[in-house]
């Protein structure tokens, strides 16, 4: 069933089960709720397993006050019902204790939102709400203040995160944006170093980049249904072991004569072969709107014939490396080596000002460009491949963030040992 057919209760129930099989919520935390036209709020249930929530375990609470469902409404109601009462623009409120931003509550601090691009702009203004007693009209007063005064995200001090959008679709969206963000900022800290932050400037030249590119949508819906297949079954696979968010991830591979590329607009989590756009030339499928990335990847693909698939990243360890400047090292085991072979590092602003540096240098013996406060790039001889180089990256990213927060000294692979590799290995 699609998103848009569901009622408000299966909506509750879909995005309270991806929560919890995504690891941002546990058996017992975290609520949503979604304020209907009627002015009824319709929210999940206490205490009930998280993991296996259905349509009719959700409560709903009328205008008039009426509590109806088989259960009792979360006990943090209050605060759903403050907000969205506060702000009549939101319709849905999403509530959780994702383990990095519990760690920001903690400390009493926001994470950062401008380590990279497009975080503040999905998840709007962000604020701190003092502590109270959890399901409390105190609690209630203090986030529903915030959410009054314009903020869409409110960390709770010694709780857990609160967002308000117009729909749990995109609540859901700003809540993953924003985790990977505090992730980012929990790796950048493992390794010892704080995070650039980016500009207004920059900020600003991001949304208006050079690269971008319109492409008249005039072809006919273009088959390629096993490729189709393989490029969503891998874009949701990257969105599963958390490369991906909601929001954001490219993939693209060759198709005849164009390419497939992920829509700019869907969420890759739920990813369908048939929303991937294809394109050639100038043209890309009636009624689609293809990523940002299309016009990169279509000079790629004409400059470099052995790249054959390509996938864009802002997974929360290597950018890790990529928002502080630490060194990455592929040379630490030799499946990383085989793998990645030699990594590329440009700053912030490349693809933008200099995108023939980035397409020029990209090939099989350097697959990996990491742009700084950016992303990362990967090009792979078939999605599989593009696939397999990301998740090793973000585990060798993983690992090094790892040893660092250990103050472990790395001793990597030597030149000789990695000669031998590339011998046994032809590479």
């Amino acid at each position: 069933m699609k998103l848009l057919d569901m009622t408000p209760a299966e909506k509750i129930a879909f995005f309270m089960t991806r929560l919890y099989d995504n690891k941002l919520t546990t058996t017992s935390g975290g609520n949503l709720s979604i304020m209907d036209k009627d002015g009824t709020l319709w929210i999940s249930p206490s205490g009930i397993d998280k993991a296996h929530l259905t349509p009719e375990d959700i409560m709903w609470v009328t205008p008039d006050g009426g509590v109806h469902g088989k259960h009792k409404p979360s006990t943090e109601y209050p605060f759903h019902l403050a907000t969205l009462r506060s702000r009549p623009d939101l319709h849905a409120v999403l509530h959780a204790h994702p383990a990095a931003l519990v760690a920001y509550s903690l400390e009493r601090r926001l994470p950062e939102m401008d380590l990279m691009p497009g975080v503040s702009a999905l998840c709007g203004k962000i604020a701190i709400a003092k502590y109270a007693l959890p399901g409390s009209q105190k609690l209630g007063g203090y986030i529903s203040s915030e959410f009054t005064k314009g903020c869409d995200t409110v960390l709770l001090e010694n709780h857990g995160v609160v967002l308000g959008a117009d729909s749990l679709e995109r609540a859901y969206m700003m809540f993953e944006a924003l985790d990977f963000a505090a992730r980012t900022g929990v790796a950048a800290s493992m390794l010892g170093k704080e995070g650039r932050v980016l500009t207004h400037e920059e900020l600003a030249a991001k949304i208006d980049h050079a690269y971008r590119k319109s492409y008249a949508a005039e072809l006919e819906p273009a088959d390629y249904s096993e490729l189709r297949a393989d490029v969503a079954d891998k874009c949701r696979r990257c969105y599963k072991n958390k490369l991906f968010t909601a929001a954001n991830g490219m993939y693209a591979a060759r198709a005849g004569k164009g390419f497939l590329i992920t829509p700019d607009d869907e969420d890759r989590g739920l990813l369908t072969p048939e929303a991937l756009v294809y394109i050639e030339g100038d043209k890309c499928e009636k009624g689609k709107k293809p990523s940002v990335w299309a016009l990169t990847v279509s000079r790629i693909f004409d400059e470099h014939p052995e790249i054959c698939s390509l996938c864009a990243a802002r997974s929360p360890y290597i950018m890790g490396f990529a928002v502080t400047g630490a060194e990455f090292n592929s040379h630490m085991i030799p499946e990383g080596y085989i793998c990645l072979r030699n990594t590329l590092r440009f700053p912030y602003g490349t693809l933008e000002n200099s995108p023939e540096k980035v397409i020029g240098d990209i090939c099989m013996k350097t697959p990996i460009v990491i742009i700084d406060n950016d992303c990362v790039l990967v090009a792979g001889t078939s999605p599989l491949n593009a696939y397999d180089r990301l998740e090793v990256l973000e585990f060798g990213a993983e690992s090094l963030c790892d040893i660092a927060a250990m103050k472990g000294t790395i001793v990597p692979i030597s030149e000789a040992e990695i000669k031998e590799i590339e011998v046994a290995f032809n590479l």
